[in-house]
């Protein structure tokens, strides 16, 4: 009896390039070798492609290879074995890598079974940005997949050290833990595959391995919901990295690093994927004096012993070249002068051999120009307020960099993945680029410290932690901070405020099964009557309401079911009306506010600060605060639109709910700016049932016009809808050459007639005979010269199709 396994597993691969043996470290760079620099791949080479993979050929260097639980064989990637009597006798077919953004891990059969196993490039559709892996599911036998680099030194020189980083991106969530992790090993000099037996165990061999525990990684998103996920979002990918030590890759000596994922249905079927991988060779090696007295821009200094003695630097422009900062003060100034560290691939690390904590000051008035990466354990400290000549490099997550600053210039605190932050000092920090922090957040500072984000987001990882209760980021444009909230009803506190003296935090939980996401907070200046798909406001509501927008998403659409509380200052944040005791939250939500009412009194936090609570949210931003009994606006518009008819344009909007609505003024306008009421219809006064409205404008403008509408309360208030745009008449320029004016001559009073005597509002301007305009029309039929001398004038108006010049006597 025969028959085929098909099945899944993980892979890891590299750029689409042909090669035909293993990359190599050499003394220069050329081609295919980056010489004694970083070994990178970053598998965008794969976009658009669906090919086979075949081991060292495909790509230089990278095997994909995998076994199967009880056969004593080992296959690479692209073959799906033949087995005779549950013997392996051959190789049955061959299989390609196509694309996919996560989607095929939802794929089932009739039977519910996933059908979606296989071997992906992982990226959003359409992007170039690529990821290699799989949906890690089988529905026959489980296995193992192996993927190797196999890197060999050319170089004259001994490599002490590799440094190796990569990330793991999850693309699919199936729930399922046991075995949703990526395990990693190396081995020096493990030689060819036999080419007389291809199949021969390889990279699954059981010996001569060392495992580094640093480099394995878990899943990351296994408690949200069952569905895609992006993997290149920063709370769906893991950044590993490490030093090997314990090694010594000598003239012509090769290493393979191995990556290991187990495929199962049961115990995995997650889609993972790897991305971005760097290894890096150390090969000279020099180590700083940890005497604090000791100046670490002099050469004399550093020593190539680990305790700093020994043979020092030639000087800090040499290439290849790295240094590792050991002492543990945290108060000393050991940069004396200018200290720049200019060799190509050179670089800084704050920590001394073998994970040795160190600590690094870096003075306010040191000038450093380098790249530094931090070991574990060890702190970097910047007080400098720009420090832009100071490359931040790998940063390990038991790392620490501190910015520290008390004076009242803005310190700029630089963008990247970070292990822990602390911010010391109450002087003003402001982000200046994305930030992810993989273990912890600490506000430092005695007094209120604040983190300004501009445009760009701060990142939580899902276990790392806000610590420091004097501390605020300000979410003064649209970045975000951004946190796992899981689903153990634990309240995640998001210290989110305007400005350092306006503080509105926002608490988030949940409790419903597989609800666990990612979301972000920031809070704006403002309520109004809508909102842009961006998040803009317009038509401020300055009414019973506090005066703050908050904008919450989740990362995962759908499966929240979330617990809020907003707080606010009433005395500083609140319009002169505004109710404590009667606030509640509100949504906006397609197009309109709801009318949401408190669930309970809002709670007293502290001397006039005020925290209201809102449960079951399952859909997002914006949000509010209002002690209108109806909700943020008496009346919910959820549609309006304006749409041009041969002879007019009929403007149709509905509402959802009215609470005392007097009525609405149609608005027009010919250039956005200003608006003009042309036509009223009345309101519902209160209902709680939908309604529909409708104005026709039978005498529209030619060229593009705006419509608004602007709605009144009984009590006055009012309150404008969106714009919207009618495109010009197709026909109108026949129409515009057939106007005239009448009376004609006259005494000041002229009125645009079209060729049946009716009035037409127009566009256009009144000139002299000089050519100085004299009057603007704006969609008016109206021409009044009644101020101006007697005299001849012209009246050029203007249409989308064509204009007209008419002339005009005054008497």
């Amino acid at each position: 009896m025969k028959k085929s396994y098909l099945i899944l597993m993980f892979m890891l691969l590299g750029s689409a390039t042909q090669a035909l043996a293993q990359y190599e470290f050499k003394d220069n760079v050329g081609a295919n070798t980056n010489g004694l620099g970083p070994y990178s791949q970053n598998f965008d080479g794969l976009a658009g492609t669906n090919a086979t993979f075949t081991s060292n050929t495909t790509i230089k260097g990278v095997y994909t290879r995998y076994t199967l639980d009880g056969v004593g064989a080992e296959f690479e990637s692209k073959e799906r074995p033949l087995f005779t009597n549950n013997q392996f006798t051959g190789i049955s077919s061959t299989s390609t890598i196509p694309s996919d953004d996560g989607a095929k891990g939802a794929e089932v059969n009739p039977q519910g079974q996933p059908t979606g196993a296989g071997w992906y490039h992982f990226g959003t559709s359409g992007s170039s940005d690529r990821a290699l892996g799989g949906i890690a599911a089988t529905n026959t036998s489980s296995g193992k997949g192996y993927i190797g680099i196999r890197l060999k030194n050319t170089s004259t020189k001994v490599i002490k050290k590799l440094e190796v980083e990569y990330a793991m991106e999850q693309w699919y969530n199936s729930s399922n833990t046991q075995a949703a992790f990526v395990e990693v090993a190396w081995k020096k000099n493990l030689g060819d595959i036999p080419a007389a037996s291809p199949n021969a165990l390889y990279l699954s061999t059981t010996t001569g391995w060392t495992t580094e525990a640093a480099l394995r990684v878990d899943a990351p998103s296994t408690s949200t919901a069952i569905a895609p996920r992006n993997g290149n979002a920063p709370t769906n990918r893991r950044v590993l990295r490490t030093t090997l030590t314990n090694l010594e890759l000598g003239i012509g000596e090769e290493i393979m690093i191995r990556w290991g994922y187990v495929f199962n249905t049961s115990t995995n079927g997650n889609g993972l994927s790897i991305d971005d991988v760097v290894i890096t060779p150390q090969t000279n090696i020099f180590y700083s004096a940890d005497a604090d007295n000791k100046n670490l821009d002099n050469k004399n200094s550093w020593g190539v012993n680990a305790d700093g003695t020994g043979t020092a630097p030639t000087d800090f422009n040499q290439p290849n070249c790295t240094y590792y900062v050991r002492g543990t003060s945290a108060t000393a100034d050991r940069i004396a002068n200018n200290w720049t560290v200019g060799g190509l691939n050179s670089k800084i690390i704050v920590g001394g051999d073998a994970g040795t904590a160190a600590t690094f000051r870096v003075a306010a008035n040191d000038a450093l120009a380098a790249t530094v990466d931090v070991g574990p354990g060890s702190t970097l400290i910047l007080e400098s307020t720009s420090n832009p000549t100071l490359v931040l490099g790998a940063l390990n997550k038991s790392s620490t960099v501190v910015y520290s600053n008390d004076g009242t210039t803005e310190q700029t605190v630089k963008g990247g993945v970070y292990g822990n932050v602390q911010l010391k000092g109450v002087g003003p920090k402001a982000l200046a680029g994305n930030m992810l922090v993989s273990t912890g957040f600490a506000f430092a500072a005695t007094g209120t410290t604040t983190l300004t984000l501009n445009a760009y987001d701060v990142t939580l990882q899902k276990g790392a932690a806000i610590t420091g209760t004097a501390g605020v980021f300000v979410t003064n444009n649209t970045g975000s901070l951004k946190q796992t909230v899981t689903n153990t009803g634990v309240g995640v506190l998001f210290p989110v405020g305007t400005s350092a003296t306006a503080y509105n935090p926002v608490t988030l939980s949940q409790t419903a099964t597989q609800s666990e996401d990612t979301y972000s907070v920031r809070v704006g200046n403002g309520v109004f009557a809508q909102y842009s798909d961006a998040g803009v406001g317009s038509s401020p509501v300055l009414l019973k309401t506090v005066q703050k927008t908050w904008f919450v998403a989740e990362e995962v659409l759908g499966n929240s079911n979330i617990t809020m509380k907003l707080q606010w200052n009433n005395v500083t944040d609140v319009t002169s009306d505004f109710v404590a005791a009667a606030a509640h939250i509100n949504h906006y939500l397609n197009g309109g506010w709801d009318q949401s009412y408190a669930e309970q009194a809002p709670a007293l936090v502290s001397a006039n600060v005020y925290a209201q609570s809102r449960t079951g949210i399952t859909s997002f931003s914006p949000f509010g605060v209002s002690s209108r009994p109806g909700g943020v606006l008496p009346v919910t518009l959820t549609a309006f639109a304006a749409t041009r008819t041969p002879k007019a344009v009929r403007c149709d909007w509905k509402t959802a709910s009215e609470l005392n609505n007097d009525y609405f003024v149609v608005e027009r306008s010919a250039n956005g700016r200003e608006f003009e009421g042309i036509g009223t219809v009345a309101g519902r006064g209160t209902t709680s049932q939908a309604s529909s409205y409708s104005y026709l404008d039978q005498q529209p403008l030619d060229g593009l016009a705006y419509y608004r509408l602007r709605q009144t309360d009984l009590d006055g208030t009012y309150h404008y809808s969106p714009i919207v745009a009618v495109t010009g008449c197709t026909t109108c320029a026949d129409v515009l050459q057939t106007l005239a004016l009448a009376p004609n001559p006259s005494t000041g009073i002229f009125r645009v007639l079209d060729a049946g005597g009716q009035p037409v509002a127009v566009t256009g301007t009144v000139h002299n005979t000089l050519g100085k305009v004299m009057q603007q029309l704006n969609g008016h039929s109206t021409v009044d010269l009644q101020a101006q001398p007697a005299g001849i004038y012209l009246l050029k108006l203007d249409a989308a199709h064509g204009a007209k010049v008419l002339r005009v006597v005054k008497e």
